[in-house]
């Protein structure tokens, strides 16, 4: 299923490069709803996450001949684009803002609470345990539930998450593990191993780390 996914954009995408723009609309349809679902958990303003996203594919589009991105990386680069702009925006409009109590004035955050509907139900994953873990998910760190969103949801690989996150992939390994153990200690384990073990279809990984 990824295989073919990946085939499809490396087709679209040595075709942008080659000066097709329906490759790029094609392109750009197949990643703007993640886009802009990832964008909005890491910020509540839909202006600065509108502003960013259209500047990214403006210019990925004028600067096609100095892009270098390997096509498997291709998401990951949208998505690392997407932080790093979301970043800077809301940084600048920090400077220009009094900061409200208790909010962060530092890095960026995942702090929107998301669902994993769709997800839990395409693995048939009951009703009870679908509240349970998404209450869980969304009282870990925003680091931990970045991550978790990044792999569950966006099924990226340890390569992907680290250039995201930028830490190396052998950091990505241990927070994921560590978020993880995290949840673990909020809801049943066996409602960890269960929703995982089905999910990455490696149950007998899974169920050694707990």
């Amino acid at each position: 299923m990824r295989d073919s996914k990946n085939n499809n954009i490396d087709f679209l995408w040595n075709a942008f490069l080659r000066g097709d723009d329906k490759s790029f609309s094609a392109i750009y349809q197949q990643h703007i709803e993640a886009m802009f679902s990832y964008g909005y958990k890491l910020s509540a303003d839909r202006e600065i996450v509108h502003d960013c996203i259209q500047e990214i594919f403006i210019d990925l589009f004028l600067k096609r001949e100095k892009v270098n991105v390997r096509i498997e990386n291709l998401k990951s680069y949208l998505f690392v684009a997407l932080r790093n702009c979301i970043g800077k925006k809301m940084s600048k409009k920090r400077r220009f803002e009094p900061i409200r109590r208790g909010e962060e004035s530092n890095d960026i955050s995942f702090q929107t609470e998301y669902s994993f509907q769709e997800k839990l139900i395409e693995l048939e994953i009951s009703g009870e345990i679908k509240k349970k873990l998404q209450t869980a998910v969304n009282s870990l760190p925003d680091r931990q539930k970045e991550i978790i969103y990044l792999k569950f949801e966006e099924e990226m690989d340890y390569s992907e998450i680290a250039d995201i996150l930028k830490i190396s992939v052998e950091s990505a390994r241990k927070l994921l593990y560590r978020s993880l153990l995290s949840l673990r200690k909020i809801v049943d384990p066996a409602v960890v191993q269960t929703l995982f073990a089905i999910f990455f279809r490696k149950k007998s990984i899974f169920m050694s780390m707990f």
